[in-house]
């Protein structure tokens, strides 16, 4: 009986997901790290070790020139305490998400709305909130590790082992959005 209301609520939030998808506009747009204004990051808070790295990519990424936010999302109904350290971004959890999966809360909704530089989604599991918020999100560039699921989430995917690991997927996502030529950049660099 729990299979058939999985699938139904699995259901339900694809179709849903598909109509906001179909009405969606951005500005897309092909943005080099360096080049980045705005990073959103969105990511899975499995363990404090994931957490921490996190943390320490939002500090190394944020400048004087450069606003960096994080997202992310604790899989269970409460916040661990680690989570609330000043300067660590924003966390959600399941009370924050409806019946099917999708966010209820109005922070989220607003960091879907920002129209960061880059998005980048540096979740490892294939997870429907993070496929509602990237996939909504009004990014110029979004980025993710490949995922046939989410198509139509991302402007690059990073195609990874399956058990990679959350360093791995980072090392990778900023080796190439270091290495991309916007449009800004092309006559600059070649």
């Amino acid at each position: 009986m729990s299979g058939i209301i999985e699938n139904i609520k699995r259901s339900v939030a694809n179709y849903v997901l598909n109509k906001k998808l179909a009405k969606l506009k951005r500005d897309k747009k092909l943005v080099n790290l360096h080049n980045a204004g705005t990073i959103g990051i969105l990511y899975n808070v499995s363990s404090q070790t994931t957490f921490q790295i996190v943390k320490t990519l939002v500090k190394e990424l944020t400048s004087r020139q450069r606003q960096v936010m994080a997202l992310g999302f604790v899989n269970r109904k409460s916040i661990p305490n680690y989570c609330i350290a000043a300067n660590s971004g924003y966390h959600f959890n399941l009370r924050d998400l409806n019946w099917y999966g999708a966010p209820k809360n109005d922070y989220i909704h607003e960091f879907i709305n920002k129209e960061f530089d880059i998005l980048i989604d540096l979740s490892l599991d294939d997870v429907f909130v993070f496929k509602y918020i990237s996939g909504l999100s009004r990014s110029k560039f979004k980025v993710g590790r490949h995922n046939d699921n989410y198509l139509d989430c991302f402007d690059l995917m990073i195609k990874m082992e399956p058990n990679v690991s959350l360093e791995a997927l980072i090392e990778q996502v900023i080796h190439y959005l270091a290495i991309i030529k916007s449009p800004e950049n092309k006559t600059a660099s070649g």
